[in-house]
């Protein structure tokens, strides 16, 4: 009768080095699949450094356009007034909202030159989670991000407020360029920020054309914050000219108004 091959002919000794391979093969098969469920994609919450003591210091460019008027020969353009000036935002404080979640106490100071006295501004209060984001200003909660970050995607910024330009189910704010670098100038200094992540105005909230022109963009820099905010609304001037043809003044407007709020310096926990 023919014997089958076993591992149980083997010597003692050879059969207790196969078994204690076949153990390590065997954990080592365990911690890869173990490994490869926790390596989860990045969220992105790093976009916002949310804790108490962090601060973060602007230059601000305000500017207003006089009101144009006239036609023809006789327009009266606009003229641009610039101001400039300085925000410093601090989270000031920790504190448990109605729903018993932890909320922060976001303190608005503002100074006319780097050597004046910080002047407290306004407060809003800031809401992370794992899922957002949500600025609280002047008793209106907008939604400033959303988790996971990703190229392209769109939610509705006033989700939890009565916006009379917007509607519960509107799409009015987008994610673009998520994980490029950005630059900034400011001061005669620039700095560049390698992971960043730029939102924008969409629908309803925006416009951009000949006549009208609203339009808003912030971005965030990874492991930094808001590094970047410009907002701009005109109302394009034109007239009525000969033969019923529409006149726009380039540069003059009926109303007209832009901020840019660029990072100067920064902490963060």
């Amino acid at each position: 009768m023919q014997r089958l091959f076993s591992s149980w002919n083997l010597p003692v000794a050879t059969r207790r080095a196969g078994l204690a391979l076949a153990a390590g093969a065997l954990a080592m098969g365990f911690a890869g699949c173990k490994n490869a469920v926790e390596a989860l994609p990045d969220a992105g919450l790093g976009y916002y450094p949310v804790a108490v003591g962090n601060y973060w210091i602007y230059a601000v460019s305000d500017t207003t356009w006089s009101r144009a008027n006239g036609q023809g020969s006789q327009v009266t353009p606009s003229v641009p007034t610039v101001s400039a000036f300085q925000f410093k935002e601090t989270i000031a404080s920790a504190f448990a909202d109605a729903a018993g979640k932890t909320s922060y106490r976001l303190v608005r100071s503002k100074r006319l030159t780097s050597t004046a006295v910080w002047v407290d501004d306004s407060v809003f209060t800031l809401s992370p989670s794992a899922q957002s984001v949500i600025l609280n200003r002047d008793n209106r909660r907008t939604l400033e991000l959303i988790f996971p970050v990703r190229e392209g995607r769109l939610w509705n910024f006033n989700a939890y407020n009565n916006n009379s330009a917007d509607t519960v189910t509107a799409e009015t704010r987008r994610y673009r360029r998520v994980g490029e670098p950005f630059s900034t100038a400011a001061n005669g200094a620039s700095q560049t920020y390698p992971a960043t992540a730029t939102t924008t105005n969409e629908g309803l909230a925006q416009a951009d054309d000949a006549y009208y022109v609203n339009t808003y963009q912030q971005v965030f820099a990874k492991g930094v914050g808001p590094v970047f905010r410009r907002k701009r609304r005109f109302s394009n001037f034109y007239y009525v000219g000969s033969g019923g043809n529409v006149v726009f003044v380039p540069k003059s407007y009926t109303f007209g108004y832009s901020r840019r709020e660029t990072l100067i310096e920064y902490k963060v926990n």
